[in-house]
């Protein structure tokens, strides 16, 4: 599942110089996002598109260090922490701990966030935390800013060392990556994808197709796969865009008409439907399932999706991505790409292992001949892992072909 073009990019933590008076108002208003975001399950990349660097930086740090920053807080409070003055106490450790501001500063006008009645209470914390002599975080989660629970699974998927890197990836500043053949100043080269940049900063003003390296890698799997391509679930475009480049023909469906509007540029064909009951009366050579997931993968650019989730949320992700994968095999005149931007078995080898149950007519087959040599040390038993540690989003994904019926 593909997020947003520029969704949930962090910012640099390099913001232009402001008054005292700027910064207490960007505090302010980054506790009132904060909130919102907790409280309406908004997504931190859309409250954000509108806001400052400053403000930006607040808000994702603290949704990235929350359970460090918490851990930090209750080993020097005296008492309960209320939840109004955690998130207080949040913005102020996290400029005390991650950013460069002056530690006055960061307390005074984080203080006056709070309530009259506690300022001496968070004040007291704050500069705790400012005079150092800090407690080391107990364990692998807390150290990286992840849920116990998360963590407890990925240390089980891909063992200890495995998991610290992919959390650790989670935690570091995201800026875009763009598929152009004028790369800007200053930016790397894709080891994955050719013609694919990791920018340094914003993609602002620059002209190319933005998305993630993770996409644009499942995308130039499905089109070696086939040159006559349905896109089951499409929106935003990047993966479409991507395959369309590679020389595929390309029907892009989604069910969501605000979200296809954006793919009017990058795709031959848009179809709005919903993806259980395509309407279409033909097969396709490859059909790409890119389904609708916990995006366990994409944490480093929406560091809210690790606290708003929990673990018994998986089965139901699983159910739909079953529907779909079936409704996409009757589509699928060859080869089917079945991904995700999960890392959890749930919604990936237990989907392909149930839907291929009752569908034998379809086997899972080795993606590594769709694939290349750079991609090697990221497929495991013929499927794609791809970790944030790669440098990308993370991505799940598995090729199913029709068998060849005998004589």
């Amino acid at each position: 599942m593909e997020t947003g073009v520029g969704a949930g990019y962090a910012m640099s933590r390099e913001t232009p110089p402001k008054t005292p008076t700027d910064q207490g108002n960007d505090r302010l208003r980054a506790l009132q996002l904060l909130r919102r975001i907790e409280r309406d399950d908004a997504f931190a990349s859309l409250v954000l598109q509108d806001h400052s660097g400053f403000v930006r930086t607040l808000v994702l740090g603290v949704l990235r260090w929350r359970s460090r920053l918490d851990f930090m807080i209750r080993s020097f409070a005296t008492r309960r922490v209320e939840p109004e003055l955690m998130d207080v106490l949040r913005l102020g450790a996290f400029q005390l701990l991650y950013m460069n501001v002056a530690a006055h500063a960061a307390v005074g006008e984080t203080v006056e966030l709070a309530p009259k009645r506690a300022r001496g209470f968070v004040n007291a914390i704050l500069r705790r935390v400012s005079a150092g002599n800090l407690p080391e975080p107990p364990d692998l989660a807390t150290q990286t800013g992840h849920p116990e629970w998360l963590i407890a699974r990925w240390i089980r998927t891909y063992g200890v060392d495995r998991a610290a890197r992919i959390a650790e990836a989670n935690q570091e500043l995201s800026f875009p990556d763009i598929l152009t053949d004028s790369p800007p100043a200053g930016a790397q080269p894709s080891p994955f994808v050719e013609g694919m940049w990791r920018l340094q900063g914003s993609s602002a003003n620059l002209e190319g197709l933005v998305l993630d390296e993770g996409s644009a890698v499942v995308a130039s799997i499905a089109a070696r796969t086939g040159r006559d391509i349905l896109d089951l679930a499409a929106a935003p475009g990047g993966k479409s865009a991507v395959m369309q480049r590679l020389g595929a023909r390309v029907v892009s469906n989604d069910v969501s008409i605000g979200r296809m509007l954006g793919l009017r540029q990058h795709s031959q064909r848009l179809v709005v439907s919903d993806g259980l009951q395509p309407p279409f009366g033909r097969s396709f050579e490859t059909v790409l399932l890119d389904a609708p997931c916990s995006a366990t993968g994409t944490i480093r650019k929406n560091p809210e999706i690790k606290w708003r989730l929990r673990e018994e949320d998986l089965s139901s992700f699983a159910g739909l991505q079953q529907q779909l994968l079936d409704s996409a095999l009757t589509l699928a005149g060859k080869t089917l790409v079945y991904s995700t931007c999960s890392l959890e078995r749930e919604e990936n080898d237990a989907v392909v292992e149930s839907v291929l149950a009752s569908r034998s007519e379809f086997e899972r087959v080795d993606l590594s001949p769709f694939s290349d040599a750079r991609l090697a040390p990221w497929i495991d038993d013929g499927v794609l892992r791809l970790t944030p540690d790669a440098g990308t989003d993370g991505f799940t994904a598995f090729v199913l072909q029709r068998k060849t019926r005998p004589g």
